[in-house]
């Protein structure tokens, strides 16, 4: 045999031992995995000893947090007035639906809205019960709803804007 077979043989047996021995090996690890068998990798983000700092506030102010208090709301004792029956509803028909602006109101009729410009004397009159007064403040205004029934009447010493419903 030649020697340029003899040597084209064994570059030949190199390059085929070094075509195999680099498809068994690996070049790098697998990645490494959790408990559950869910791979990742191990990165550090932070090379150094020196935690990072974040500027949660850049512009050197501190901020500043206000609560706003509302003021009070007096609520009518319904104790002393049983005449005033709070009941929520709305107006079922839209020609029962009443709005105004006077010094009195006459049942029947469910007061929704009441609009005070000022603290007004109110008296409310019945006539199996008398009449009783209360006063309302213009910060006050209805949660519920104010029930006047036949012959009660809420009067006011100002013009007060109301909207109700008469009951069917």
């Amino acid at each position: 045999m030649s020697k340029a077979l003899r040597g084209l043989l064994i570059l030949n047996a190199v390059v085929l031992i070094g075509i195999i021995v680099a498809t068994t090996g690996n070049a790098q690890l697998p990645p490494m995995t959790n408990r559950e068998g869910i791979p990742f990798f191990n990165v550090n983000i932070n090379p150094t000893d020196v935690p990072p700092l974040v500027n949660i506030n850049p512009n050197g102010m501190v901020p500043k947090v206000e609560i706003v208090r509302m003021p009070e709301i007096p609520r009518l004792d319904m104790t002393k007035m049983p005449d005033l029956n709070v009941r929520m509803a709305g107006c079922a028909n839209r020609q029962n639906f009443q709005t105004d602006i006077g010094r009195s109101i006459e049942g029947p009729l469910v007061i929704t809205y009441l609009d005070l410009s000022q603290p007004v004397q109110a008296t409310l009159s019945s006539p199996q019960n008398g009449s009783k007064r209360v006063t309302l403040g213009n910060a006050s205004q209805l949660s519920t709803a104010i029930y006047l029934r036949t012959g009660q009447r809420l009067e006011f010493g100002a013009d007060v804007m109301y909207s109700g419903c008469v009951p069917e």
